[in-house]
């Protein structure tokens, strides 16, 4: 029983396998490794396509193809997988009106490539969309832990980690309330949402009982490193709102962009902020999100608000949410986009 103990308290293991070395394409022509490329990008009529041989290495790891790409209104950005005598779209529209500048991550199954084949993306318009691809072989993380539920993470050989719900394809994560005791966690928003320079966007939270305290958090696209998003709780600026800038080696970093385009950052980032006890009250509640001065706009998705009392909250009934999702079983019970008389908010619709 010690022994299984001591076992359980061991760092997480890296799989043995992930020794091959990733793949990096941008243009700074940076050297590729012998299982992929060399690359083509042709200017068409009707669009551009970019494609490249990858010749998978030995072994049973699975393949974490990063795109770094430019978002368009409109048009689509498609990646697909051509091997074996077969043609298979991985993931139908890079695309999601999130940002100018943005960052997808798709996750390849060994079985899907079957071997030596091509990737290959397909975009409208004349203009190139792609950046920077990066591709990574990676494994499920092997954890010293006890439960039983796979942890839901992939190891790349540099140590990086990526979560499993982001490698789809798909645009929209499921999202769900989340009660533990005194402590609720409910959904404002999955998003996407918009919000723009001249209007805020309002989220509406209607609540039984006032919370001790409270923590926004989403996830944001469309700002530079450095700027930070205004929040305000029932007309109160919050004083604090901390904004995720991954390390300087992550592929979302943009440094070569058109003169006096400054450093950008493509894909989403997590936002975190405390409400200040009091300033979230029975009945309804407003949060407003505006753009920080200066930014052409932001998007945000995985809107949540999390709050704690200083007793279990009692079970009793409360209006009912959206028809957007599911009503939660839990209390305090959440509205979205009511609509209000306010000057200067862009509301969601119900």
């Amino acid at each position: 029983m010690v022994f299984f103990w001591w076992v359980s308290l061991l760092p997480a293991e890296a799989p043995p396998s992930t020794g091959i070395p990733p793949a990096v394409w941008d243009s700074s022509a940076q050297s590729l490794p012998s299982w992929f490329g060399p690359v083509q990008s042709l200017a068409l009529a009707q669009g551009t396509v970019w494609r490249a041989p990858l010749r998978p290495p030995p072994g049973l790891s699975r393949l974490a193809a990063t795109f770094v790409f430019g978002e368009r209104a409109t048009g689509v950005a498609r990646v697909i997988w051509q091997g074996s005598g077969r043609s298979l779209v991985l993931c139908a529209n890079l695309f999601e009106g999130a940002a100018s500048w943005h960052r997808r991550t798709l996750l390849i199954e060994r079985h899907t490539l079957g071997g030596p084949g091509q990737l290959v993306v397909e975009a409208s318009g004349r203009d190139p969309v792609l950046v920077r691809v990066e591709l990574a072989w990676v494994e499920p993380l092997v954890l010293a832990a006890s439960g039983g539920t796979p942890p839901g993470l992939f190891l790349a050989s540099s140590g990086k980690i990526f979560p499993a719900e982001e490698l789809g394809g798909q645009t929209a994560l499921r999202m769900e309330d989340i009660s533990r005791g005194r402590i609720v966690d409910a959904v404002l928003d999955p998003g996407p949402v918009r919000c723009d320079p001249q209007a805020a966007v309002r989220f509406v939270a209607g609540m039984i009982a006032a919370p001790a305290y409270g923590r926004i958090q989403a996830q944001v696209a469309g700002l530079a490193p450095g700027e930070e998003p205004e929040i305000w709780v029932n007309g109160h600026r919050l004083p604090a709102v901390a904004v995720e800038l991954p390390g300087l080696d992550d592929p979302g970093h943009l440094w070569s962009l058109p003169p006096g385009a400054g450093w950008a950052f493509a894909g989403w980032r997590t936002v975190v902020a405390s409400v200040a006890p009091g300033w979230l009250r029975r009945g309804e509640n407003q949060v407003d999100w505006f753009c920080p001065a200066g930014a052409a706009g932001m998007t945000l998705r995985q809107v949540r608000l999390q709050v704690s009392y200083e007793t279990t909250p009692p079970e009793e009934a409360a209006p009912a949410v959206s028809a957007v999702r599911n009503p939660p079983t839990v209390s305090p019970q959440f509205r979205l986009g009511l609509s209000s008389p306010s000057t200067g908010l862009s509301l969601r619709s119900e």
